[in-house]
């Protein structure tokens, strides 16, 4: 699998829990996700329901769920503490002090280290600050397996320079064929990433993404 080109999404980010209404008013929440995140709303809060129809497959839905929930339990983040942008930057500064000293040799032997030696410093602060198990969540997985399928848009960062915001797959954002598709690509960076380490191909990862479903 690979990931689909990345094209514009609207993204109306906002709570959303799906479920099916069961006789006598009661609502079985379409997966734990649902749950979890009605969890989180204090008890007396309004809410609004309201029928979805038949937008968006939920037995699809809860099997990308599913898929993450399976893609998440192999999931060994590969945390950096130095982005690529400021590596960049830091580089950048030490090389127009070597073409300001006018010695074309000064970035290779001296300035050059020294803008190693401050993002080593800094990646070292930032690690020791840094609790893994507290950010590794569902929701940092599944944005970072959005943005790494191509499925984002960039906004601008108030500190400076862009984020990858991922789009919502929210049933009102988001069209059954452009799910289908955040589907096929999500699929394609998990396999890649994790799950081909741990499962012979991808029709056994299906086989056991069907399996969860079963619960």
């Amino acid at each position: 699998m690979t990931a689909a080109p990345r094209t514009k999404s609207p993204r109306k980010h906002k709570t959303e829990a799906l479920g099916v209404l069961l006789p006598g008013g009661g609502i079985k929440y379409a997966t734990d996700h649902d749950r979890d995140t009605m969890k989180g709303v204090p008890t007396g809060t309004p809410i609004a329901m309201r029928p979805i129809g038949d937008r968006r497959n939920l037995k699809h839905h809860r099997k990308f769920w599913k898929l993450l929930e399976l893609g998440f339990s192999y999931w060994e983040p590969d945390w950096t503490f130095v982005s690529d942008p400021e590596k960049w930057i830091a580089h950048e500064v030490a090389k127009t002090l070597a073409a300001q000293a006018g010695d074309p040799l000064l970035y290779d032997n001296i300035t050059k280290l020294i803008a190693d030696s401050v993002l080593q410093r800094v990646a070292a602060q930032r690690q020791r600050r840094f609790d893994a198990e507290a950010v590794k969540t569902t929701e940092a997985y599944l944005n970072h397996v959005m943005v790494k399928a191509g499925f984002y848009d960039l906004a601008a960062n108030p500190d400076g320079g862009t984020l990858k915001q991922r789009w919502s797959i929210a049933f009102v954002n988001m069209s059954q064929e452009k799910f289908d598709k955040v589907y096929s690509g999500v699929a394609g960076v998990i396999w890649n990433e994790t799950l081909q380490q741990h499962f012979a191909d991808e029709y056994e990862m299906e086989q056991a993404v069907n399996r969860l479903m079963e619960y």
